[in-house]
């Protein structure tokens, strides 16, 4: 039965990430264009289910503690299935923002209440089975640009959001299925935890580093006119995460978390400041590569590493994307107002100086796991 559990929830990650990215990457740019909006409306539209996400994935959390799993993740794929049919309905920026806000809400609770859901079955195996379902939906975000794109140049935008909508069903039937944990809580209670915190500091450093790579790799001068190499080079990037996170998951359940979140985040560090000073295409590429491989050996022992100091594992990973989410939004516009050079050198600093901040705490939050 935990077995079938899991290949449920794999599939249904595989659906709702493929669904949610296409409905974005390179819909949403191109869909908002064609309403009129100007560049700075859309670039206000593209940030609203980044907002929602911050809110929400902390509240999900929170509410599959109290009210179950299964419950979270049925609404969530009711959303799914909803959102992308309300484009049709969208003419201005303002319902075009509110639509991507509710389709925000959908990924907010489907991520930290699958994992939690993982969690809660595989506890000697976590962060192994954590690492396919974060495979799983890094395959469907790695899918759906050419797939989106593809169908808008041969058969225009509904056809898209219908396919959008049936990726959402998939994912609204499968979620009667899942199996049901959850309940530590009998009502709302969260008492701040500042080895949580520091935990969730280094996944957004991972995250401020990621978007800011995927924002203004097509910037640098030696891969400007060149769309499909900065477009390839990003696959390669998420192909290497999808691969890597199960051997790095299994790596954490087999000789701790701490090591490889010390290592990952290294590499995260040097990555960005590769980055920062890089003057030729194969040092972009190394430092991909380096990114990729490090982002997913610290990110697969973070989550499971989370739900192993806290009881509550819905709060724990809601908490834990919330604080990625600011880390995510604000990448992009620290390296937009510094500079290619000076921002990826800040943001490799900050995720530096996270790892620091954890290495100080260290203690505390093995004692934490071990109580």
């Amino acid at each position: 039965m935990r077995s079938k559990g899991l290949h449920l929830i794999l599939l249904a990650g595989f659906f709702a990430i493929l669904g949610s990215t296409m409905s974005k990457s390179p819909t949403l740019p191109l869909y908002a264009e064609s309403l009129g909006l100007s560049r700075s409306d859309i670039g206000l539209v593209a940030a609203a289910s980044t907002v929602t996400g911050i809110i929400m994935n902390f509240a999900s959390g929170v509410l599959s503690d109290v009210y179950g799993r299964r419950k979270l993740l049925i609404a969530g794929g009711f959303v799914f299935l909803s959102a992308p049919l309300l484009y049709f309905l969208a003419s201005d920026a303002l319902t075009l923002a509110l639509v991507r806000v509710y389709y925000g809400v959908a990924t907010a609770i489907f991520v930290p209440v699958s994992f939690a859901l993982v969690s809660d079955l595989y506890p000697d195996r976590r962060g192994t089975f954590m690492g396919f379902l974060s495979s799983a939906t890094l395959v469907g975000r790695a899918l759906a640009p050419v797939l989106a794109g593809s169908i808008i140049y041969f058969l225009g935008f509904s056809v898209v959001f219908v396919l959008c909508s049936l990726t959402g069903l998939v994912v609204f039937l499968l979620s009667f299925r899942f199996p049901d944990t959850g309940r530590e809580l009998k009502k709302f209670e969260f008492t701040f935890s500042g080895e949580l915190f520091t935990i969730g500091l280094l996944d957004a450093a991972v995250y401020m580093v990621y978007q800011g790579i995927e924002t203004f790799l097509p910037l640098f001068y030696y891969l400007q006119d060149k769309a499909w190499l900065s477009g390839l080079i990003l696959t390669i990037e998420i192909s290497i995460m999808a691969v890597v996170k199960p051997y790095a998951g299994y790596l954490g359940d087999r000789i701790g978390r701490t090591k490889p979140i010390i290592i990952g985040m290294s590499m995260v560090g040097f990555a960005a400041f590769v980055f920062a000073f890089s003057s030729s295409l194969p040092a972009v590429i190394a430092g991909a590569i380096l990114f990729s491989v490090g982002a997913s050996v610290s990110e697969a022992s973070t989550k499971p590493l989370a739900t192993e100091i806290s009881r509550l594992r819905g709060t724990a990973l809601g908490f834990l994307e919330s604080v990625k989410d600011v880390g995510q939004a604000a990448g992009p516009v620290i390296i937009g107002f510094l500079g290619l050079k000076t921002g990826f050198l800040a943001v490799g600093i900050f995720g530096i100086a996270a790892l620091g901040l954890f290495l100080v705490r260290i203690r505390e939050i093995e004692e934490r796991v071990t109580n």
